[in-house]
């Protein structure tokens, strides 16, 4: 069985690149930041409902969806993750236990224009400037290196970053 998880700071790709790599592999595919994961759990507006109620409280319910998919006979499947799932050292475990970890990595520029104009209210860079979304990145960066592959989204299109993943992964 097949299990696929990327990773990566927002904005680098990991919904987009999952459903195509997930279509193009005949595989489930799994958005940990679909807002009906986090309806059913108490947030009616989605994740961004439990950051403002409690950063941990957060943490506990990307955890908590994360266990449910693993544990779940879905079968092959992508998974995108949440940007900060890697700052729990038990996700960390639980995916490398199961499956393949792919880290999409992507510039602070690159990040900073996809997100600019989003409209998903969970995306902080109307608050962040280039210099302030490459701190934070580099803050995390440690913890997005334990992926079994890296790969960079910047200046790729998704079926180039998709197909990139099938021939790394001889799938």
């Amino acid at each position: 069985m097949s299990k696929i998880f990327l990773m990566g700071f927002m904005g680098v790709g990991k919904t987009t690149v999952g459903g195509v790599l997930a279509k193009k592999l005949n595989y489930s595919f799994m958005d940990s930041d679909d807002k009906e994961h986090w309806i059913r759990r108490g947030f009616p507006n989605g994740q961004s409902d439990a950051w403002h109620v409690s950063k941990e409280k957060y943490h506990d319910i990307e955890t908590e969806i994360l266990k449910d998919y693993i544990s779940s006979n879905v079968g092959n499947f992508v998974y995108s993750t949440a940007g900060s799932i890697v700052l729990r050292e038990e996700n960390i475990d639980l995916m490398k236990s199961s499956g393949t970890i792919i880290f999409l990595n992507v510039n602070a520029k690159t990040i900073h224009d996809r997100l600019k104009n989003s409209d998903n209210p969970f995306h902080m860079t109307k608050d962040y400037n280039k210099e302030d979304i490459k701190e934070f990145m580099k803050g995390r960066e440690s913890k997005y290196k334990i992926g079994d592959l890296e790969i960079d989204t910047s200046d790729k299109s998704v079926e180039e970053v998709s197909s990139t993943i099938i021939k790394l992964l001889k799938l």
